[in-house]
């Protein structure tokens, strides 16, 4: 019976111990939980806006989803020469799909995804705003 006594107070004793750690740990879990309610709210909330994507579905540049492809068309390449100007180019094929400046030069690329794997790409390379080279497009 004495054992029991000696067991029950040791036991006590631990608890006691423990108590304050338990009740502190147990108010962390408390504020975890409102942590991760408040940003489950946040994530709805963006989930609905009408300008997210899709779950899915690859993000767009815009730039790239409202370009025109009046570019693909052979044609418009075969029109395009050196020594015309950069507002020539752009009339003839369009606007380009983006625009790299390097070394003096100016490159107009035309792009378009063709799948997973492959694209179509033509650049034209100006420098003073005039035509020095044409590289018509070409599937990679």
């Amino acid at each position: 019976m004495k054992w029991m006594l000696v067991l029950w107070l040791s036991v006590s004793a631990a608890y006691a111990a423990d108590d304050p750690r338990v009740s502190f740990l147990e108010q962390e879990v408390r504020n975890l939980h409102r942590q991760v309610d408040a940003l489950s709210r946040q994530v709805d909330v963006l989930g609905q806006r009408p300008d997210r994507v899709a779950p899915g579905s690859a993000p767009q540049p815009k730039a790239a989803a409202e370009a025109p492809t009046q570019w693909i068309d052979a044609a418009r390449w075969r029109k395009v020469r050196p020594a015309m100007s950069e507002l020539d180019v752009i009339g003839a094929l369009g606007p380009p799909t983006s625009m790299r400046e390097a070394k003096g030069t100016r490159v107009l690329l035309y792009a378009l995804e063709m799948g997973p794997s492959a694209f179509l790409a033509g650049s034209v390379v100006l420098r003073d705003h005039v035509v020095i080279e044409v590289r018509p497009p070409v599937l990679q």
